[in-house]
C-alpha cells in the first residue's frame, strides 16, 4: 500500500498517449483521494464495475497490470501463405506489360477463385490496407526503356572520374541536374480546395504562346540555375551553361547530368573549363531529378492561371522558379539522388 500512497497518479496520467490509460490511472487519483467507487463511476461516467477491476488489478499486479492487453481478434479469413500468393499477384499485374488494372472487383474474383473465400467488398479494401497496399497514382515509363541501362548509369563516380580533370578529388564536385520546360497559354490544371459535392471550373485557355525555362539544380549547395528563352536552341544552351560555370567556386567543378536532347550537343561545354557534360540513358527521365521540380512549379505557382501574353508567361515562370529555389532545403530535399553523392 506504500507505493498507492505515494504515487502520483493525475501525473502519470497527463503522460499518457492512451485515453484508456488515463481514465484508469484517473480512477485510481479518487481512489486514492479517498472517494467511494461509486462516486468515481459516476465523476467518470464508466461503470463501477471497471472502477472495481481497475482498483483491484493495480492492487494485484502494480501499473503494469493496467496496460492494454494485445488482442488475437478474428483469425485471417485467407492465411499467411494465400496473402503471400495474392500480394505476388498484385506485384505482377502492378508491373505488367499487358496494362489495365486491378480494381476491388478483380481482387475478390481473384480470392474467390484461388482460395473459395467470399470478402464482403469492403473488406477488400481493409485487406489490401492491411497487406501494405495502397491506391495510387502510376509513373509512366517509355516502352524502350532500358533497367539495366539505369543501374549502369547509377554507377556514377566512375562516370564522373572520365569526365573530370585529373587533379581535383570527388568532393570537389558539383553535381548538377539540368533539364528545359515548355509552360505557356495551353496551361495544367490540378486540383484545389473547395466545398464538398462541388466541382469549380478553371479557365484552360486555347491559344499557343509559350516560354521555355533552361534549369538546373545543385543539391549539395541548394542553388539553382535558370534562363527563360522563347525557343530551344543550342545558343539558349551554352548561355544556361555559362551560368553554372560562373556560379561554380573556385577549385570546383561542375559535373552537368542532362538528356540527349538535339541541342545537347557534345560540343557545348568545350569553352568552359570548370564544367562537363554527363548524358541520361535514353528514355530514363526519372533518374533527372529537375523534372520534380516541373512539377512542383506548376502545381503550387502555375496551374489553374491565365496568362495575358509571352511576357506575362515569362514574368509568371521567373516568380516561380524564383519561389522554388528560394530555399535551399527544399532544392536539397527534392533533387538530391543517393547515386549521385561524391563524397560517399
Amino acid at each position: 500500500m506504500d507505493n498507492f500512497k505515494n504515487t502520483d497518479f493525475n501525473a502519470l496520467a497527463r503522460s499518457q498517449t492512451s485515453i484508456q490509460m488515463k481514465m484508469r490511472l484517473l480512477a485510481l487519483a479518487h481512489f486514492q483521494d479517498g472517494k467511494s467507487r461509486t462516486q468515481i463511476a459516476q465523476f467518470l461516467k464508466v461503470s463501477r464495475t471497471s472502477v472495481n477491476k481497475w482498483v483491484h488489478v493495480y492492487l494485484t499486479e502494480g501499473l503494469a497490470g493496467l496496460q492494454e492487453k494485445p488482442r488475437t481478434g478474428r483469425p485471417t479469413f485467407i492465411s499467411t501463405k494465400q496473402r503471400a500468393q495474392l500480394a505476388d499477384y498484385i506485384e505482377k499485374r502492378a508491373s505488367s506489360a499487358q496494362g489495365g488494372r486491378l480494381t476491388g472487383a478483380h481482387i475478390h474474383r481473384y480470392i474467390l477463385s484461388e482460395f473459395g473465400k467470399t470478402y464482403h467488398p469492403d473488406s477488400i479494401y481493409y485487406l489490401l490496407n492491411h497487406m501494405g497496399f495502397s491506391w495510387i497514382t502510376s509513373r509512366s515509363k517509355h516502352p524502350k526503356q532500358s533497367a539495366e541501362a539505369q543501374e549502369e548509369f547509377k554507377k556514377f563516380q566512375i562516370k564522373t572520374i572520365a569526365k573530370i580533370p585529373g587533379h581535383l578529388p570527388l568532393d570537389r564536385i558539383d553535381i548538377c541536374f539540368q533539364d528545359e520546360a515548355r509552360f505557356g497559354q495551353q496551361n495544367t490544371t490540378t486540383k484545389i480546395w473547395a466545398k464538398t459535392g462541388t466541382r469549380p471550373r478553371v479557365v484552360r485557355q486555347q491559344q499557343f504562346e509559350y516560354a521555355y525555362l533552361f534549369g538546373s539544380v545543385c543539391p549539395s549547395r541548394g542553388i539553382g540555375q535558370a534562363i527563360v528563352v522563347p525557343w530551344t536552341s543550342k545558343e539558349a544552351m551554352i548561355l544556361h551553361l555559362r551560368q553554372i560555370s560562373e556560379v561554380t567556386e573556385a577549385d570546383r567543378h561542375a559535373v552537368v547530368i542532362m538528356d540527349g536532347a538535339g541541342w545537347h550537343t557534345d560540343g557545348i561545354a568545350d569553352e568552359f573549363n570548370n564544367v562537363s557534360l554527363i548524358k541520361l540513358p535514353p528514355y530514363s527521365p526519372e533518374l533527372n531529378s529537375i523534372e520534380q521540380v516541373w512539377s512542383w512549379m506548376r502545381q503550387h505557382c502555375l496551374a489553374n492561371r491565365v496568362f495575358k501574353n509571352y511576357e506575362d508567361i515569362v514574368d509568371s515562370v521567373c516568380e516561380a522558379w524564383n519561389t522554388f529555389t528560394e530555399s535551399a532545403e527544399r532544392v536539397t530535399k527534392m533533387c538530391s539522388r543517393d547515386w549521385a553523392n561524391m563524397t560517399s
